[in-house]
């Protein structure tokens, strides 16, 4: 769900307040100083898309700057990529500056200083990335903080439009939203990758998140079959069994709550289309490779809060009264 915040639906004397409390709100605190004389005018449109989070900034010129004081108050560790949309912005952090213009993407680390300046009229797409997301801790993102990234050019000519589009139509991802956040992690890693001195672990980092994409492939292409477990992937991929399970532990999850996430993704695809009509949920959570109902009706219940009978008949009153 996409929440959006206006300025304008606040009497002018209490907009610049207003706007501070909801900048802090959706990303992390700051101190915000409006350029120019009242009224100020801004809008945050904020969601979600898995473990990214989106928002499209539009404001008269400002600067924001995230002290060391504010970092000791409340520590918060994301990777910040904005790419801008209109109007020109300039970002310093690390000892660099660099000017933006629509189209450029650059990248700021909640847990240093940085200062954001933002002119004309402005606006910005930004996602906030937890650093495994990015595949790049704060120990290195210096190396790539405050750097223009061309949307002319090279991988940025790739990445700057696939994060419009995301942002833009995030609502609609909705089934979709972990892989394609994974998916843009990817794609930011690749053009860091660009700018970063290589280290001697870099080799390895890029056989990993190799294998990883490879493993989450093949899993997605056996979901149906009730046998798929940790130890025929491991072999699959000729990796032992505690080299995959370490894979997945550096991303937070196991190899069975994996599989069991995209099987339960594709079971609620399924309901939005023409496949689960007339059919009953057992024989659609068995397409999926859920063989035993009680089983899953289990884990569909943990994962959503009502039984999959339930969700079911939620789902289809809400697209019977969207028609």
């Amino acid at each position: 769900m996409t929440v959006i915040l206006r300025t304008h639906d606040h009497a002018a004397a209490d907009r610049r307040a207003f706007w501070q409390d909801v900048v802090c709100d959706s990303f992390v605190p700051v101190h915000v100083e409006p350029l120019q004389d009242e009224p100020f005018r801004g809008q945050i449109a904020a969601g979600r898309l898995g473990a990214l989070r989106v928002a499209e900034v539009s404001a008269d010129p400002s600067r924001v700057d995230r002290t060391a004081r504010l970092i000791a108050r409340a520590d918060a560790e994301y990777l910040l990529v904005g790419v801008v949309q209109r109007g020109s912005a300039v970002v310093r952090q690390d000892g660099r500056e660099t000017a933006l213009g629509p189209g450029d993407i650059a990248c700021y680390d909640t847990s240093r200083p940085y200062t954001l300046v933002c002119r004309g009229d402005f606006a910005m797409l930004e996602f906030m990335f937890p650093h495994r997301l990015a595949h790049l801790d704060s120990s290195r993102s210096g190396e790539v903080t405050a750097t223009r990234f061309s949307a002319a050019a090279g991988v940025g000519a790739l990445v700057s439009p696939f994060l419009t589009r995301l942002a833009g139509h995030s609502h609609e991802y909705a089934e979709n939203a972990e892989s394609l956040s994974r998916t843009a992690g990817d794609l930011l890693a690749t053009l860091f990758a660009e700018r970063r001195p290589p280290r001697p672990d870099d080799d390895r980092q890029a056989v990993r998140r190799t294998t990883l994409l490879r493993v989450h492939a093949y899993i997605d292409e056996h979901l149906a079959d009730p046998e798929l477990s940790p130890e025929q992937i491991a072999k699959a991929h000729h990796v032992s069994l505690r080299y995959l399970q370490k894979l997945f532990s550096e991303e937070g999850t196991t190899v069975t709550a994996w599989i069991r996430q995209r099987r339960l993704e594709g079971y609620r695809r399924d309901l939005a289309g023409p496949y689960a009509a007339g059919r009953t949920v057992a024989a659609t959570a068995a397409r999926w490779g859920f063989l035993n109902p009680a089983h899953f009706s289990r884990v569909f219940k943990a994962a959503h809060g009502m039984s999959p009978g339930d969700y079911r008949a939620a789902h289809l009153a809400q697209g019977q009264s969207s028609r």
